[in-house]
């Protein structure tokens, strides 16, 4: 896949020929597979390729999008042409070359997604499949399963800008499911990075599958945990997903522009407690949240969102940057063509602090320590929050305890920040995917282990 330079051109032209002040071309060429087990069987194979392009044009606030499956010259030149016409006026500008902007690439693959076989890949996944299965008989049902997705990306726009990038993404997952005749549970993980076949040498994938084929057995005889107010200690890694989704989606640039946020105008306040210092970081290799640039040609950075507990910056595309006269953070993002681009996350993290995590649990007298979550919902205007930790335990005098049913979490992002009293030095970051108006894409999510001081947990069903 690759657009002639003259042709790029004059598509963008045809853009701007009724006064629109940018124009810009996405192509995308995705080549996936997946193959999954399940029911100690071959479960699925599948084979996909999604190719297309999508036009941007912009005048002053206003954006115009539409894409094609049908990537040939006159198709482009067509759409670019037809969308001009949701403008009026005459033409401002015009696209004499393009250069092609020169990147790092954070993404590369030691080995190819072609280097093993169908059956090799199924034979990969039958092994961590069986360790599960082995761990009790109480496992009545395990998924595993693979896949991996190569992207070819070209960006072109009237700022003179041509980027090209190829990016590979692999995932491995596993779902174990226990079950004693009354009551089910589950155990998940997903290993994901942005790299090749590697991933499969770093992952000693039976021990995973074992490990969630444990949690699952354990949840059984869990009992259900406290309720009511509490110190809640925040495992590393995963324990990011509170703060990505409470505090993530109100610091996006397309929620500050349109007054939807509570951290709105707030720069240069005081707006969490001074021991949280918090990044969205798109520059680490081959994490899952990072791109080579972003999908509106921008290079990542790492961007300090708050810096002792001060809201230093936002997370911002070109458009939504524009209308709070900020420069773009490398943080546009996209599912793929059929979707116009906007501020997301790339890999979101609260950064170290000087705590020891055995110190942190051992400054709890009564607690819950909350090592992962299962999901969760957020109010982004309110910055209202209500998520479940599935991975959970009771601290008491200072020690873990014991293993409890999951457990709630609710309250206001904002109450969050300011609640967290001790941040651990081990941070970790752990991946998954976001959904919002871009489409659903890879991030990371991350945090040390930390304390906050009282949060508001329902560890009984109905409550």
């Amino acid at each position: 896949m690759k657009l002639k330079k003259e042709d790029a051109i004059r598509i963008l032209n045809a853009g701007l020929a009724t006064g629109a002040d940018f124009s810009e071309i996405y192509l995308q060429d995705n080549k996936s597979l997946s193959v999954s087990r399940k029911y100690k069987k071959v479960y699925g194979v599948s084979e996909n390729r999604t190719l297309g392009a999508g036009i941007r044009l912009r005048k002053g606030q206003k954006s115009i999008y539409g894409y094609t499956s049908d990537i040939s010259y006159p198709s482009l030149l067509s759409l670019a042409k037809k969308l001009s016409y949701g403008f009026e006026g005459e033409r401002i500008k015009e696209v004499k070359d393009l250069t092609e902007k020169e990147h790092v690439d954070l993404c590369p693959r030691k080995i190819p997604f072609s280097d093993l076989s169908l059956k090799e890949k199924l034979s990969y996944l039958e092994k961590g499949e069986k360790a599960a299965y082995e761990v009790s008989p109480l496992i009545k049902d395990v998924t595993v399963s693979l896949g991996h997705t190569e992207a070819f990306i070209e960006i072109y726009n009237s700022d003179g800008l041509c980027c090209k990038k190829h990016q590979p993404v692999i995932r491995l997952c596993v779902i174990a499911t226990a079950s004693d005749g009354k009551d089910f549970e589950t155990g998940f993980d997903a290993p994901s990075k942005r790299e090749g076949l590697e991933l499969l040498q770093e992952t000693d994938f039976p021990s995973v599958c074992r490990e969630q084929a444990k949690t699952a057995v354990e949840l059984l005889s869990a009992p259900y945990g406290p309720s009511g107010e509490r110190p809640v200690v925040l495992g590393n890694g995963w324990g990011g997903v509170l703060f990505h989704e409470s505090c993530g989606h109100p610091l996006e640039g397309v929620a500050i522009s349109h007054h939807e946020s509570p951290f709105d105008g707030k720069l240069g306040e005081q707006i969490a407690s001074p021991v949280v210092n918090a990044f969205d970081d798109g520059t680490i290799r081959n994490a899952w949240g990072s791109e080579s640039f972003d999908d509106e040609g921008h290079l990542p950075t790492k961007n300090q969102l708050i810096k002792d507990g001060v809201l230093v910056s936002y997370r911002l595309d070109r458009d939504n940057g524009s209308r709070l006269g900020m420069a773009p953070t490398g943080a546009c993002r996209r599912q793929n063509y059929k979707y116009a681009p906007t501020t997301r996350r790339t890999n979101t993290y609260i950064g170290n602090g000087k705590s020891k995590k055995e110190e942190i649990i051992a400054s709890v007298k009564e607690g819950i320590y909350c090592k992962a979550f299962s999901g969760g919902q957020v109010n982004p205007t309110t910055d209202q929050f209500l998520f479940t930790s599935d991975v959970a335990y009771v601290i008491k005098d200072g020690k873990l305890d014991h293993r409890i049913k999951p457990v709630t979490l609710t309250g206001y992002g904002y109450e969050i920040l300011k609640n967290i009293t001790m941040v651990g030095d081990d941070l970790s970051l752990a991946p998954g995917r976001c959904g919002a108006a871009s489409g659903s894409i890879p991030v990371s999510v991350g945090q040390p282990t930390l304390l906050i001081s009282h949060r508001l947990v329902g560890g009984k069903k109905g409550e």
